[in-house]
């Protein structure tokens, strides 16, 4: 029977008495299971399907959706009204933005130190960002400072990062922000602001939909 490490991302009702969970999973990825939770004694209750809850969990099954058979509250991340929507949007982001059953451990590893860091009200915005830049990383799209004697550098999904000469309109970085990149704990405020209007670019590239959450961020 697997387990893993996990967090719940997304519920929602399924039949009677049941829900479809998401669950990001240290292990396995991203993962979805049908849950039938108790309110008071069982293997799954329902007070753990919450989410920034560092649980530990078991499931059986095959396919796209299995069955959730324990799930084992281990922690849980305070954090605080105020950022709850950022949480909430990272956990987007995953449903999104990542494949079903593919392992992303050290994406894992991010997410739980990011929810960690929320704590923290005068970093949280630049801690998201930074989260962000890895998350692109890990699905292919590293930004990193080609060779190229254009400023700018365009996003696309096919091909990534490629130069051109204007600021168009568009996801476009320039060379002097992907350097800076490289040394993200001494960047500007105003590289700050350039890096949250590329990836909003970018993201709205990526997703197949808005992201609900990003609309009522405050960023």
């Amino acid at each position: 029977m697997p387990n893993s490490f996990a967090y719940i991302l997304n519920t929602r009702p399924f039949r009677e008495n049941s829900l479809l969970v998401d669950l990001f999973t240290e292990d396995a990825g991203k993962i979805c299971c049908v849950a039938r939770p108790a309110k008071k004694r069982g293997k799954v209750l329902k007070g753990t399907l919450q989410p920034f809850r560092y649980l530990h969990i078991q499931w059986i099954g095959k396919g796209d959706v299995q069955t959730l058979t324990d799930a084992d509250e281990r922690g849980r991340h305070t954090i605080p009204p105020s950022e709850l929507m950022m949480g909430l949007y990272l956990n987007e982001l995953l449903l999104l933005l990542t494949h079903q059953h593919t392992p992303m451990p050290a994406l894992f590893s991010a997410y739980k130190y990011t929810l960690h860091k929320l704590n923290d009200t005068s970093l949280n915005q630049q801690i998201l960002m930074r989260f962000e830049v890895y998350l692109l990383a890990e699905i292919g799209y590293d930004l990193i400072a080609h060779e190229c004697k254009a400023p700018y550098l365009r996003f696309t999904p096919d091909e990534g990062l490629i130069a051109t000469l204007t600021k168009r309109s568009g996801a476009i970085i320039s060379i002097e922000l992907l350097l800076a990149l490289q040394d993200i704990q001494n960047m500007t405020e105003s590289q700050w602001r350039e890096l949250r209007v590329f990836l909003d670019a970018t993201f709205a590239l990526l997703t197949p939909r808005k992201i609900n959450t990003r609309r009522l961020l405050n960023i």
